[in-house]
């Protein structure tokens, strides 16, 4: 009997080694998972095509969250679904002001199905590492200026992250602002969060979002944790989600999600005479 019947896992820093593969202990504890009736899926700061082939691999069919929340693809019906886009007034400011600010900041503009950049350095080029190459270099972002931009994400330190904020800050122009690694910071939709997809989700399943168990590594997370009924985060975690999670099981690296899954979401018979 399954003390929470829905499962909702984070991929990078959680899901996935960090080889970015799935471990078989993590495969097989999926598998016994929805085997015993749990429903299973995905919520990710990648978009359909970085994606696609973990989808793949665990044979996930329910809506899987992308883009932090600004997309939800169903694999039943193979449909892509944004459920908001950063508004045109944010893009054309940031388009104007990309060349302007630090050179030290690097910028990843998502579309649904497609990621876009003008320049890599040193810290993209090493969270692309082991990675399929899935992006396009172009000379401008003014070229997409006619394109929906699901979000932008922005690498760099924390020097250049700290002009970058304040810049975003003095457009009064909504947004949400978050972190979603150690240098990786994202620019979404006002009101996007994985908290807010998963709620979105959990109706169409016709569950109550107390019934969901979420697992996960970073504070793009957190509106996740806030939403569900039972929270986990992976030892190897950022400060503030350790602090935040219901309890906390080891890392990724040692299969946390399949310690989450044998250790409390299936009942034992203490709890289930309750």
């Amino acid at each position: 009997m399954l003390a929470y019947p829905f499962l909702v896992s984070d991929i990078d820093g959680t899901l996935l080694n960090n080889q970015k593969e799935i471990p078989p202990q993590i495969r097989h504890e999926v598998a016994r998972f929805r085997q015993a009736g749990g429903l299973f899926t995905l919520a990710t700061g990648r978009n359909f095509t970085e994606t696609e082939r973990f989808i793949r691999e665990l044979n996930v069919e329910l809506p899987v969250i992308l883009c932090n929340g600004a997309l939800i693809y169903n694999p039943a019906t193979r449909e892509l679904m944004p459920l908001a886009h950063l508004s045109d007034d944010l893009v054309r400011e940031i388009v104007r002001n990309m060349p302007h600010l630090s050179r030290r900041i690097d910028f990843f503009v998502y579309t649904s199905h497609h990621i876009y950049t003008t320049h890599i350095g040193p810290l993209s080029s090493e969270g692309l590492q082991n990675e399929e190459p899935k992006l396009k270099v172009i000379p401008s972002f003014e070229a997409l200026l006619n394109q929906n931009w699901v979000k932008i994400a922005a690498v760099s330190d924390e020097e250049g992250i700290g002009e970058l904020r304040r810049w975003l800050d003095e457009t009064k122009i909504p947004f949400t602002f978050v972190q979603s690694s150690d240098h990786y910071y994202e620019i979404l939709p006002p009101g996007v969060s994985k908290g807010a997809a998963l709620q979105r989700v959990a109706d169409q399943l016709n569950l109550s979002p107390k019934q969901a168990a979420a697992i996960g590594d970073h504070l793009n997370d957190l509106p996740m944790f806030q939403t569900v009924g039972l929270s986990a985060a992976v030892s190897n975690a950022h400060p503030e989600v350790l602090h935040a999670a219901d309890v906390i099981v080891p890392s990724n690296e040692e299969f946390g999600l399949s310690h989450f899954i044998q250790n409390h979401l299936f009942r034992t018979p203490r709890q289930a005479a309750r």
